[in-house]
């Protein structure tokens, strides 16, 4: 019996930085789905066959944090990983990390960014 491959939903108002990901995670036989905005992600049905959700933090109209306070009424122990370029979010709990919460910097290193992915999976 095959299991299917996971699936991410990658969200980001960056093209490059959306197009990375997707690629990055498709070289190594995961599914991904990207979205230029949370409302775009949000809006579909997508959410329920989600596995783990990446997104930015600083995006236009709706923040990482908003979404995944979205993401998380309906799906309380969704694994998602929450990445920012900027310094000052430190101040809002970059520091820490739970079970199905991790934070991780830009540019991302693809090694740290496998092993979070590994990480989330296995609580899943």
């Amino acid at each position: 019996m095959t299991h299917a491959p996971p699936n991410f939903a990658i969200i980001d108002d960056d093209k490059q930085v959306l197009n990375g990901l997707r690629e990055l995670l498709e070289s190594v036989g995961y599914v991904a789905r990207t979205y230029h905005s949370p409302s775009s992600f949000l809006s579909g049905e997508d959410l329920s066959a989600c596995d783990c959700v990446i997104t930015d933090i600083i995006m236009p109209s709706m923040n990482g944090f908003e979404l995944e306070q979205a993401v998380r009424r309906q799906h309380p122990g969704m694994p998602m990983i929450l990445m920012t370029g900027r310094d000052d979010i430190k101040d809002r709990g970059f520091a820490g990390a739970e079970d199905y919460r991790i934070f991780l910097r830009k540019p991302l290193n693809t090694r740290l960014l496998m092993q979070a992915i590994k990480r989330l999976l296995a609580f899943g």
